[in-house]
């Protein structure tokens, strides 16, 4: 076997490319240098390496490797500069942790040595930006974490961060590179820089018994009800589902949902109100949902069963968690609901009429709160723009050319009838604002030909670092249509305020402290400095219009967009 020298930088490139990373998002800094150099000899030798995608801001680089993932299932990879760099990504890490979005994440560190070290401090600011424990910065929000320390190691180390971080739950994880051992050269076989990982990703899946415990339950239960948040996460998985409940006459209920479960157009399909569901409940499935419902306002019956499914039912990260879990299926959703089905073909024949009574209730309820959202929507149709109406026609775009919307704050997914899996990604819970923009880079960089929507509040836009996103919308030519719900300030913050203290001081001033804007930036000049078009819309009876016209420029003149829609208070 032939010995060939390479740098640990070089080693990382080629053990990335080999893992099938595609893309790596980097803000580089003066940590970087033997990375730059090991990528321009592996392009000047025309060996296969990923992509460098440069993004200005760390928050659009995290962004744009978590929506490559959700697009195509592949993990990829970040590098930021130093402590700095990494201040400025947790935001985004905390978002790839709650949602369990696996992304290799390098954070270059600063010298270790003052000299007689190749790679050794040359800059002042190697000392202000030295850290004790600079991973400390993420370690909360990763799976793993490690600083690297001897030059030979570190394709031993990327294998087994990137085997970590695609095992269940699945999740991002960082790995420190001071300058000095990225510089360092070693001999290594040739064969090892192109081969398979040598660590396998962990998976699991529910045990025979506690699968047979939950179809026993589904099988007996009178009223049983599903809540999910993210529970189908692929095509696999929201067919599984949606066959399951027909069969068993089991509603949905997607109560905060961030993705897509059961198709609107589905009989089962149950909005996203609790409280009818949960008052009537015998069973309730719980679907990959950190918070199904809030316990404060409204909980299950003492006689109820719950079963808590996904890649961590318990959600073990989370000190405080406190809903009831009788039966636990552990893996990942396609597979549990795989089993599941199989588990529940030996009651198919002992099903019991009420069954058939059931689908005929669920089918009422759902054709009544149809009804009633269409009421809200025709009402909501003319005059000033509600989020409602706002919601309806980004369902009718992306449904109409399948696209995908990535929602902040803006949309309301009960009203936009969408149908398909993939078709809608929200806000992570734990609430990083800025993330919905860079995540539809992401989805755009994957699928170059679709229609991907970013829908956000005008307080998230300027959170996403705009004119960062736009710059890189421009380069990279990913023509992103950018709706901007512009009700000038914060209104998750005051309506916050309102539900605590619904009579108190604030809510009896002309406006709520510390949640309006002065005055909005003009945001079609933020989207013309990254050669984006501009739009803008005040009127409901013009909003579906407009939306068209963008999708018309996106389509013809192969640049993302920006609708300024002016959106009540």
């Amino acid at each position: 076997m032939a010995l060939v020298k390479v740098s640990a930088a070089a080693m990382i490139l080629h053990r990335l490319q080999a893992l099938g990373v595609e893309f790596i998002f980097i803000n580089s800094g003066t940590d970087y240098p033997p990375l730059v150099e090991a990528y321009a000899q592996a392009i000047s030798e025309r060996q296969k390496v990923p992509e460098l995608v440069v993004c200005p801001h760390e928050n659009a680089a995290i962004g744009m490797a978590h929506g490559y993932y959700l697009a195509t299932g592949k993990v990829q990879a970040v590098m930021v500069h130093t402590n700095v760099g990494l201040a400025n990504a947790a935001c985004g890490v905390i978002n790839l942790a709650c949602n369990n979005i696996p992304v290799l994440i390098f954070g270059g560190r600063t010298p270790i040595s003052e000299h007689s070290h190749f790679g050794c401090r040359n800059t002042p600011i190697g000392y202000g930006q030295e850290m004790r424990d600079q991973a400390a910065l993420v370690r909360e929000s990763v799976k793993w974490d490690f600083e690297l320390r001897l030059a030979d190691q570190v394709g031993e180390h990327i294998d087994r961060a990137w085997a970590i971080a695609s095992s269940l739950p699945r999740g991002p994880v960082y790995l420190s590179l001071p300058r000095e051992p990225l510089c360092e050269t070693f001999d290594v076989e040739d064969s090892f820089l192109h081969a398979g990982p040598s660590q396998q990703p962990v998976s699991y899946a529910p045990t025979p018994d506690s699968l047979a415990a939950a179809a026993s339950l589904i099988a007996g239960a009178r009223c049983p009800v599903i809540f999910s948040q993210r529970g189908a996460r692929g095509r696999t998985a929201f067919e599984l589902i949606s066959a399951l409940v027909e069969e068993w006459s089991i509603p949905v209920v997607e109560y905060w949902g961030t993705e897509v479960t059961l198709s609107a157009g589905h009989p089962m399909y149950a909005g996203n109100e609790p409280d009818y569901w949960l008052s009537k409940a015998d069973l309730v499935i719980v679907v990959d949902s950190q918070a199904p419902w809030m316990i404060d306002d409204i909980n299950i019956s003492p006689a109820c069963k719950v079963i808590q499914l996904g890649p961590d039912p318990l959600f073990s990260r989370y000190p405080v968690r406190g809903y009831q879990a009788d039966v636990n299926l552990a893996g990942d959703t396609d597979t549990i609901f795989r089993l599941l089905a199989e588990a529940l073909k030996p009651a198919g024949a002992l099903k019991q009429s009420r069954v058939e009574e059931r689908y005929a209730q669920v089918v009422k309820h759902h054709e009544e709160a149809r009804y009633q959202r269409d009421c809200m929507i025709n009402a909501a149709s003319r005059g000033p723009i509600g989020k409602p109406w706002l919601s309806h026609c980004l369902g009718i775009v992306a449904n109409k050319y399948h696209g995908k919307i990535v929602s902040e704050l803006t949309t309301l997914l009960e009203f936009t009838g969408l149908t398909r899996a993939d078709s809608y990604y929200q806000e992570a819970l734990s609430g990083g604002l800025g993330e919905a923009f860079p995540i539809a880079l992401g989805l755009q960089l994957a699928d170059r030909d679709g229609l991907i929507i970013a829908a956000v509040g005008d307080g998230s836009y300027l959170f996403s670092n705009p004119a960062v996103c736009h710059h890189i919308a421009q380069i990279l030519r990913l023509p992103v249509l950018v709706v901007v719900g512009n009700n000038s300030g914060w209104g998750a913050v005051a309506g916050g305020t309102l539900a605590l203290y619904p009579e108190g001081y604030a809510a009896n001033m002309a406006q709520i402290p510390a949640t309006s804007f002065t005055s909005s930036p003009d945001m079609s000049a933020i989207a013309a400095s990254g050669g984006a078009a501009a739009l803008a819309v005040n009127r409901a009876e013009a909003l579906l219009a407009t939306l068209e016209e963008a999708v018309n420029i996106i389509h013809t003149r192969h640049c993302s967009v920006l609708v300024d829609v002016a959106l009540e208070k």
